[in-house]
């Protein structure tokens, strides 16, 4: 078994370690965005943004072809925003080969809001059931330095989640089996989103003086997880999902410390959307998937709302959030309405 990992950031590379751990051949891919990268990965160097050295083999993006030709098992690591036109250009390659993807985010293809591997599959249907989603708690630099994680491999094929479960497991990587890539996909997706709410409250308590909120951020939390087991119940998935490892487990691990969290903690302290991405571009933030995902979420909600399966006054901080970010509304105005 050879995986190719397309893409050479941070969770992509991340994921050679459990699979090199276990004797898996590995290489990566790296797209024009990636050569410096690759230069790095090549001489053996410390990947920056993961601080360890990679056992792997490098295709330039010249290469993207003959690197594919080889693999059994796609690992597809782009962002949410690269997964369309990467898709594009591998499709004909793909060929029955299993594909896993690590994107969390929602897709926009007309008027469809999808997951990941709903558009993978319904743009190659015979991929359908060989998609495997990884969700969960899941911060790329403690994987590379096999810190304890736990994460959920999801699939609509049991034994082929399995199958390809077991290439990745190590005694620092655990992982769980599921069937409801609907239920974790979307719980994910909306995780970055609700993540970005949460944190607002690290910046309103020092916009406030450094005053103490555990209240509000005990409140705020209850409502995330609560929003999105309804709108995955409303999508069609288990809204148990929601307080497992791809809801409340990567929430925590997100809003503490990831770019969702960042920006809203950023919006807390009164920046405007324009001054906080700025900001983090200053900082060499690159794309917070929380604040793309807003939109769409928004949009998935505005349909299931259109169908009769959700109600507006069930959605208090999604909506917040989405105004915040889309409406140039107030932080501290959305909180003394919805708390």
């Amino acid at each position: 078994m050879k995986v190719l990992v397309i893409g050479a950031g941070a969770m992509g590379s991340a994921l050679t370690v459990p699979l090199r751990e276990n004797g898996v051949e590995v290489a990566i891919y790296g797209t024009e965005y990636d050569i410096e990268l690759l230069k790095i990965i090549e001489k053996g160097g410390k990947h920056p943004r993961i601080g360890v050295s990679l056992d792997v083999e490098v295709f330039h993006p010249e290469k993207l072809h003959d690197a594919i030709k080889g693999a059994d098992l796609l690992l597809f690591a782009v962002s949410t925003e690269g997964v369309i036109p990467m898709f594009e250009r591998i499709r004909d390659d793909v060929d029955g080969k299993l594909v896993v993807t690590i994107a969390k985010g929602l897709l926009e293809t007309e008027d469809e809001i999808l997951t990941v591997p709903e558009y993978m599959a319904k743009e190659m249907p015979d991929l359908a059931d060989k998609i495997i989603a990884i969700t969960g708690p899941s911060i790329a630099r403690e994987v590379a330095n096999k810190a304890p994680t736990r994460v959920v491999f999801s699939c609509k094929n049991y034994e082929v989640a399995r199958e390809v479960a077991e290439l990745f497991e190590t005694d620092f990587y655990r992982i769980t089996v599921s069937t409801d890539v609907i239920g974790t996909e979307i719980t994910s997706a909306l995780k970055n989103i609700y993540s970005i709410g949460i944190a607002w409250v690290r910046g309103y308590e020092e916009r406030r003086g450094g005053v103490e909120m555990s209240n509000l951020k005990g409140v705020i939390a209850t409502m995330a997880i609560g929003e999105i087991a309804r709108l995955v119940e409303a999508a069609g998935g288990d809204r148990e999902i929601a307080y497992g490892l791809s809801g409340f487990g990567d929430l925590i691990a997100t809003f503490r410390g990831g770019r969702n969290g960042m920006l809203g903690e950023l919006l807390g302290k009164g920046l405007t959307v324009k001054e906080a991405l700025e900001e983090l571009k200053r900082r060499g933030v690159g794309v917070v998937e929380g604040y793309v995902n807003a939109r769409r979420a928004y949009k998935l909600f505005r349909n299931l709302q259109s169908q009769g399966k959700v109600k507006s006054d069930e959605f208090p901080l999604l909506i917040g959030i989405y105004d915040v970010l889309y409406k140039d509304r107030n932080v501290e105005e959305i909180l003394y309405n919805i708390v």
